[in-house]
């Protein structure tokens, strides 16, 4: 029970993003806003929410997630409050200051998700805080369009947060006093480039793809349905099949079989992340594994940033066609990365 009330509590966050994402161009446009202007300040919490994950997660360590979950959520729903004055620069400190709230909530959600999930199903744990993402972030849009106004979809934006605060349970494992993580760098960087990469294909998908829909249902699908698959086969066994079927994804689109392109590439991400998260995760004490899994899922929020000029300079060059094959090659390239990784000879089966 107490682990479904820390993913729903996650899921109703994100949902608050989502919404705003959803309204905020609309928005930004009635407010004479250019493309420009738009686009940073839609990518904004990515940009914060880069910043603040491995500072969550460290302080989720020491204090507990218990206090930096709760904290998160309340900073997203304060974010909302800028934004109910006009002007674009008010939309944008808006969205930084959610960014931050945004990468704390979702750092202590992880933390909390594995140590309640326990050594043998963290691999469930890194799948189903994704999970939440997906979940939240479909579900976000659809409930800004049943409301009028941006107003009502900023009070939805700051209600959402404090519900998933009311959703926690009320204990949480505790904080610990380890005072170490100078290797959580090394241990995490060649995973997190893989993730990076991972997400270079997403951002092409978003760019040049099309059908997100039906991407979203196939990542919340095999979340749900195969959340268990990297802690029971392996993370590499899972990662040596999983970048090689999104990367695939990505071919199928190029070649103009999108559904079946978008449908292989929502599958082999949707595994591809928590196998790389396990890898991250092996070389790293209990003790940090909130800073580590912060500092992995910053490189997601890298790979999105940095995924859409790629893909846009790559169509520059070979057009739509010849971003999405490049975007292939990235992710294929995925399982390369996280071959690098150097493990511990007693990492166990989570390193197949």
């Amino acid at each position: 029970m107490a682990y479904a009330r820390v993913l729903a509590a996650a899921l109703l966050s994100y949902a608050a993003l989502g919404a705003v994402l959803r309204a905020l161009p609309g928005h930004l446009n009635d407010l004479g806003a250019g493309p420009l202007a738009i686009g940073i300040a839609v990518g904004a919490p990515a940009i914060t929410g880069l910043i603040a994950r491995p500072g969550g997660g460290r302080l989720a360590d020491r204090v507990g997630p218990r206090a930096v979950l709760p904290a998160g959520a309340a900073i997203m729903a304060v974010g909302v409050v800028p934004a109910l004055q006009d002007g674009v620069a008010a939309q944008l400190g808006s969205r930084l200051l959610v960014g931050v709230g945004e990468g704390l909530m979702m750092s202590a959600a992880v933390l909390w998700l594995l140590r309640l999930a326990g050594p043998e199903r963290r691999g469930r744990a890194l799948g189903h805080i994704g999970l939440a993402n997906y979940g939240g972030l479909t579900a976000g849009p659809l409930l800004a369009d049943a409301l009028n106004g941006f107003e009502s979809v900023l009070l939805l934006a700051a209600v959402l947060p404090l519900a998933a605060i009311a959703a926690l349970p009320t204990t949480a494992p505790p904080g610990t006093r380890d005072e170490g993580g100078a290797g959580l760098l090394r241990a995490t960087l060649r995973p997190g480039i893989g993730l990076m990469l991972v997400n270079v294909g997403y951002a092409a998908m978003l760019a040049f793809g099309g059908a997100v829909a039906a991407f979203a249902i196939t990542v919340i699908a095999a979340r749900t349905l195969g959340a268990g698959v990297p802690d029971r086969f392996g993370a590499r066994a899972t990662l040596a099949v999983a970048a090689p079927t999104a990367a695939a994804g990505l071919i199928l689109m190029a070649g103009g079989l999108t559904v079946p392109g978008v449908v292989l590439l929502g599958g082999g991400q949707a595994l591809a992340v928590p196998a790389l998260g396990l890898i991250a995760l092996t070389n790293v004490p209990p003790a940090q594994h909130g800073a580590a899994a912060g500092m992995f899922f910053a490189w997601f929020d890298a790979g999105v940033g940095l995924g859409g000029p790629a893909a846009g300079f790559l169509a520059h060059l070979g057009g739509p066609s010849g971003a999405l094959i490049g975007a292939a090659a990235a992710v294929a390239a995925t399982g390369f990365m996280a071959g690098l990784s150097t493990i511990r000879p007693d990492a166990g089966p989570l390193v197949n």
